[in-house]
């Protein structure tokens, strides 16, 4: 009997040795891979709640590496994204489908990289943490009034201008407030509270004071990181150098689809942003982009004024000349070689062009092949309603 007990308990070690070796051995926490020198992306949501609805009122992610800058992308909520469904939504859909794991899929998706983890803090828990650092001084440009009835508790915000320190609560109200530039200015104003979080709260607390402040700011939380990986997170933005910490925002442009206003990501853009913030490499720069310009609306010197603001942003010319005709009721950009070539000229444009292939171009592409100087990637025809101004 002796025997089979010492059998049973020794065959219970094993089973739960074998369980903890796998554990070890799977899990991808941060405080690891930080160690490893791996970067680590983590999608952070402060949540609201809209007649009876949470939503993901903030998304950010933050991407962290021992001994490298810390990045801070935020993504604004009206970005058009499609989602698993197969539909087109607005990027704070995500988080009413399919909660932070569908957010954390989206957004991987969309940016290119892998955002594997997430944090989500509530009202009360974001007041809490403000508290806990005994407020945040912030300068506040203009008063900010604002009301909301459908938010829950109801959104009543009036601040006053000046340099200030705010509890819990005025912080929230600072990031909620919705009166200037819409979701962009909200953004900014969240990224203003984060980087005075850092120089004025985190950095000069201890080891041990940050740690009660995890730990206090634990239960408000929903996160698939363990409590050491917060630890090791806090840790890691403790230390950080106030010029160690880069922000900027998904760009996107106003569309109307279906009578629903969204922000389209402008591609191209967000491409360069994730790479040079978080892939820590460079894409692709105007010069090494050639283009030829053609007048195809016939106002007086169209193609060379449009050249000179193409060189003042470091495009290459190959050459300038009218078109076979000044009827273009449009601006094409026609496509020789990278299509994303394309696209960064589509954004260094001061209005918009459509993106075409010379396949897509005919008879038009025929006559003006002859034109092409050798080693040009793209064409811009410029069409009606084009113009650089001054450049």
């Amino acid at each position: 009997m002796r025997k089979q007990i010492l059998f049973a308990v020794g065959a219970v070690v094993v089973v739960i040795g074998i369980f903890i070796g796998w554990y070890l051995l799977t899990q991808r926490h941060v405080g690891r891979l930080i160690a490893q020198g791996e970067r680590s992306n983590i999608m952070l949501l402060g949540l609201d709640n809209v007649e009876g609805t949470s939503r993901s009122d903030t998304m950010m992610v933050l991407s962290v590496a021992e001994g490298s800058d810390v990045a801070l992308l935020s993504l604004p909520r009206d970005l058009r994204v499609r989602l698993e469904d197969g539909k087109f939504h607005k990027l704070n859909a995500a988080y009413s489908i399919g909660k932070a794991e569908l957010v954390c899929r989206t957004v991987s998706a969309l940016l290119g990289i892998e955002v594997p983890f997430y944090i989500t803090v509530d009202y009360a828990g974001f007041e809490q943490l403000i508290d806990q650092f005994g407020g945040v001084t912030l300068t506040v440009e203009e008063r900010m009034v604002y009301d909301d009835e459908r938010a829950d508790p109801p959104l009543h915000i009036d601040i006053q201008p000046g340099t200030q320190t705010f509890n819990g609560k005025t912080a929230l109200d600072y990031i909620r407030y919705r009166g200037d530039n819409g979701d962009i200015g909200r953004i900014a104003r969240q990224q203003k509270l984060i980087q005075a979080i850092l120089e004025k709260g985190f950095q000069h607390q201890d080891l041990g004071t940050i740690r009660d402040l995890v730990k206090t700011v634990h239960p408000y939380l929903r996160t698939d990181l363990s409590l050491i990986d917060l630890y090791d997170l806090a840790k890691l933005l403790q230390g950080l150098g106030s010029n160690q910490l880069k922000m900027a925002t998904v760009p996107g442009i106003p569309v109307v689809i279906d009578e629903i206003s969204y922000l389209e990501p402008q591609v191209v853009e967000m491409e360069r942003l994730v790479a040079r913030m978080i892939k820590g490499i460079d894409l692709l720069t105007p010069d090494e982009i050639s283009v030829v310009v053609f007048n195809g609306n016939g106002v007086r010197l169209m193609a060379s004024n449009t050249a000179d603001y193409l060189r003042k942003r470091s495009f290459q010319i190959t050459g300038i000349a009218n078109a076979e005709s000044f009827d273009y009721e449009k601006t094409f950009i026609v496509v020789l070689t990278e299509e994303a070539k394309a696209w960064i000229l589509f954004a260094a444009l001061p209005s918009g062009a459509t993106i075409v292939f010379p396949s897509e171009f005919e008879p038009h592409y025929a006559v003006l092949e002859p034109l092409i100087p050798e080693g040009t990637d793209l064409l811009l025809i410029a069409g009606a309603g084009f113009e650089v101004g001054d450049g």
